[in-house]
């Protein structure tokens, strides 16, 4: 496949993630309890692979010869916990200081992919990766009374996760696609639907609105996600992910009228110029 399309992969995956982490505070503002926005997201996402990927089966002809279902059980643990924990994450600290932890999942994939492979450390890589997080935290413009031990936990162990499903996703028997997104989605989905209905939540209609959107982007940015994992592999996907805060930043000044101050922009200017050095030359990674 052609590599331009493989970076437009990755680039989707960051506007759409964008998308559905700025949903997320947004039905936390209206209302929406955790456990709904997590049983609406994963719930969709299982019901829109399901049925996609079902109308797809007559046209589909299979090379596996076996399933790989210890690799997608990881997957789908892992990116469960990625999802739960960051969504948890916004309702401890601010959007901004969640993405900025959350963000340091791909110099953990860097270094766990360059151990895992026995290649030595590329320092310029290495320094334009922590140059990116230097970015994240002038663009979060974070409060240091907003750092709450809770969320800054709880967005680690979504960096963490993260890294594990970049890792484990990135494997021959590992085919992107509807298919595979309705097979790691079936579990989150079957358990956040029971915990949701034992709790016997109320339904917020504006919060559910705002979840339902929040699953949209999602779906795509998983759907994406893979397939950027699958042609350029985890590191190179890891990195194109940077965009992500800058256009969840762009989100909110052109649709929610937010304001952004002279270090945030340098921020952005930081970020976008990293991500520039880290694609010419994590070519290398693929």
């Amino acid at each position: 496949m052609n590599n331009n399309y493989s970076i437009n992969y990755a680039i989707i995956a960051a506007i759409s993630w964008s998308f559905a982490a700025t949903s997320a505070a947004l039905a936390f503002n209206a209302g929406s309890s955790i456990l709904m926005l997590l049983f609406v997201r994963f719930l969709s996402t299982f019901i829109v692979s399901f049925l996609v990927d079902a109308g797809q089966k007559k046209k589909k002809t299979s090379t596996n010869t076996g399933k790989p279902y210890l690799r997608l059980l990881v997957i789908s643990i892992f990116s469960t916990l990625f999802i739960s924990a960051y969504m948890s994450a916004i309702e401890f600290v601010s959007i901004s200081i969640a993405v900025s932890i959350v963000y340091t999942f791909p110099i953990l994939t860097f270094f766990a992919n360059s151990f895992l492979k026995s290649r030595s450390i590329d320092i310029l890589s290495a320094i334009a990766l922590f140059a990116s997080l230097f970015g994240i935290w002038l663009l979060s413009g974070a409060d240091a009374n907003g750092w709450g031990n809770w969320g800054v936990i709880l967005a680690l162990a979504a960096a963490i996760s993260q890294a594990i499903v970049s890792i484990a996703s990135r494997h021959n028997s590992i085919e992107p696609g509807w298919e595979l997104l309705k097979n790691i989605m079936v579990l989150p989905a079957v358990l956040f639907t029971l915990l949701f209905f034992i709790n016997d939540y109320e339904v917020n209609i504006l919060g559910l609105i705002w979840c339902l959107l929040s699953s949209v982007g999602m779906i795509g940015g998983c759907y994406f996600f893979y397939h950027s994992i699958a042609s350029i592999g985890p590191v190179r996907t890891s990195n194109m992910l940077y965009l992500e805060p800058v256009f969840t930043i762009a989100i909110g000044v052109f649709f929610l009228n937010n304001i952004i101050e002279s270090v945030q922009w340098i921020g952005v200017i930081i970020i976008i110029c990293a991500t520039f050095v880290l694609e010419l030359w994590g070519k290398k990674y693929q």
